[in-house]
């Protein structure tokens, strides 16, 4: 059981649990199913500190469950299958009254995943990406006016709970998952693409002066490159920069190189030694993906 994401399910009839068992993988989830409300209840109540992840099917019991759980401020991961039904809580013509805020534009918390139950093969994917966002997920808190909100935010009372889910869920995915938990812990509002002009230039300048240290010390005899090529590259990760930009930098780099080897009066062929920088650097990049990403998305 150690290391596995425990899931518990609520649906209002058992013809889903079969195609959450095809698609889930019995060596990572332990599937606990529920028809019925009260039960379903009772067991999150008893469990609460161990589940990783909610999965919601229950067209008549879904609001009442959902009521239960915010009132206790029992914020939970949750992936809810979507049946495109007219009564369905989910559909438009439906404004269903809990107790969240009447501008909310979700049913339990803002980092829930929505997934068609068409799409029932992406239910690890659906499941990986609620569990992302609710790491980024804060209650709201008391701001001041210059402040600006870096995560999903929801209105909780007692936000206790909350916090010590996600440190759990944080920790269990850490020493379960190695560097997968580093997927989990991107936040896409500081990805470079979402940045603004000057933001950009601030992080392109950073990068460039490491970078450049980088370059100077790669052939010298130092364990601290290592080390100055895993900052580089983790920042570059978790900012999701395109390899392009990368290779720009270098480009940008070897270019001033050359033109004070010129000055200088000196060879630039030394510059070519430094293709095996970016090279390196990139290899990095390309194993810290792979060994991160979650193998639902690969």
């Amino acid at each position: 059981m150690a290391g596995l994401l425990t899931i518990a399910v609520l649906a209002d009839s058992t013809d889903l649990f079969p195609l959450l068992g095809q698609y889930l993988d019995g060596d990572r989830y332990v599937l606990q199913y529920f028809t019925s409300q009260s039960e379903f209840l009772a067991h999150v109540e008893m469990v609460k500190h161990e589940l990783d992840c909610l999965v919601f099917d229950a067209r008549e019991q879904l609001l009442p469950v959902i009521n239960y759980l915010y009132d206790r401020g029992l914020i939970l991961p949750v992936v809810i299958i979507h049946r495109l039904e007219p009564n369905h809580p989910l559909s438009s013509e439906t404004n269903p009254t809990t107790h969240l805020s009447v501008s909310s534009s979700y049913i339990y918390q803002p980092s829930e995943v929505i997934l068609a139950i068409t799409e029932m093969s992406d239910i690890g994917v659906a499941i990986d990406k609620a569990i992302a966002k609710f790491l980024n997920l804060a209650p709201i808190m008391p701001a001041s006016e210059d402040s600006q909100p870096t995560k999903l935010e929801i209105d909780i009372s007692q936000p206790t709970f909350l916090l010590q889910q996600q440190s759990r869920l944080a920790q269990k995915l850490n020493e379960r998952l190695g560097y997968l938990a580093v997927y989990y812990k991107r936040n896409s509002r500081q990805f470079f693409r979402h940045l603004d002009r000057q933001e950009k230039q601030e992080l392109l300048d950073l990068l460039k002066s490491q970078y450049r240290q980088i370059v100077l010390n790669y052939f010298a005899d130092s364990s601290q490159i290592n080390d100055n090529i895993d900052e580089f590259v983790s920042a570059i990760f978790f900012r999701d920069l395109a390899v392009s930009e990368i290779v720009k930098i270098h480009m940008e780099l070897m270019e001033e190189f050359s033109d004070q080897l010129k000055l200088e009066g000196r060879s630039e062929e030394i510059l070519l030694d430094y293709r095996l920088t970016l090279i390196d650097i990139i290899a990095h990049l390309c194993e810290m993906y792979r060994r991160s990403i979650p193998r639902e998305v690969q």
